[in-house]
């Protein structure tokens, strides 16, 4: 059954990523997650609202991943959570 934990993770600036691995100690299982902090105003030429842009980004994102979660911004900053898909 999975577990839900807090983690806390350094100051990132607006468009740079962590990535997250989690591992058991048999190799097994790994999941990767990545947490990236887009700014709104940044890459946003045509000044969309929050929603239609974090839309329009994530339509556009890479394929093997897929969002997780999307955090309340703070201010134009948009915290955002992805996994990584598992090879098929």
């Amino acid at each position: 059954m999975p577990r839900e934990i807090k983690l806390l993770l350094p100051d990132i600036n607006p468009n740079d990523y962590l990535d997250i691995l989690i591992q058991s100690s048999q190799n097994k299982n790994s999941m990767v997650y990545r947490f990236e902090l887009w700014d709104s105003t940044l890459d946003n030429p045509m000044h969309l609202k929050n929603a239609e842009y974090l839309r329009q980004k994530i339509h556009l994102y890479e394929n093997e991943w897929e969002t997780v979660e999307i955090f309340a911004s703070e201010g134009n900053k948009i915290p955002i959570l992805f996994i990584q898909k598992k090879a098929q």
